[in-house]
């Protein structure tokens, strides 16, 4: 049965979190990854819609991927999915896009939930999954 696992991220890194998506899959394809985009501003008037939507994709997961590149510390949607996921049980884990403390801040969630925090390594990401 395949691992499902939520990718938490900001639109600004899409071509760096696709190039993941397929590594991680390479490595196991017992993986499926889940997101969703949010382009709209966190106090929107769709936000309770988009919250809504976001959640579904979190329970249907076991496991939360923090994509860290050097803006998503500055989301207010990715800290949401994160406490939202940790509510939820899943397993958090957050992955440099960089593999650079200094270029990949973390975002507050992952600091204040103590999640573990990887480079860029597939192999010890896989592993990390479970």
């Amino acid at each position: 049965m395949a691992k499902r696992v939520f990718l938490s991220f900001v639109e600004e890194d899409l071509s760096l979190v696709n190039m993941f998506r397929a590594q991680a899959k390479n490595k196991n394809n017992d993986l499926e990854f889940s997101d969703y985009s949010v382009k709209e501003p966190y106090d929107s008037a769709n936000a309770d819609y988009i919250r809504g939507k976001i959640r579904e994709r979190i329970r249907g997961a076991s496991v939360t991927i923090c994509l860290i590149g050097e803006k998503t510390h500055t989301s207010r949607w990715v800290d949401w999915e994160i406490r939202t996921s940790h509510s939820e049980g899943n397993k958090l884990v957050g992955v440099r896009l960089h593999s650079n403390a200094q270029k990949d801040t973390l975002p507050r969630a992952v600091s204040d939930l103590k999640a573990a925090v990887l480079n860029w390594d597939i192999d010890a990401i896989v592993k990390a999954i479970g």
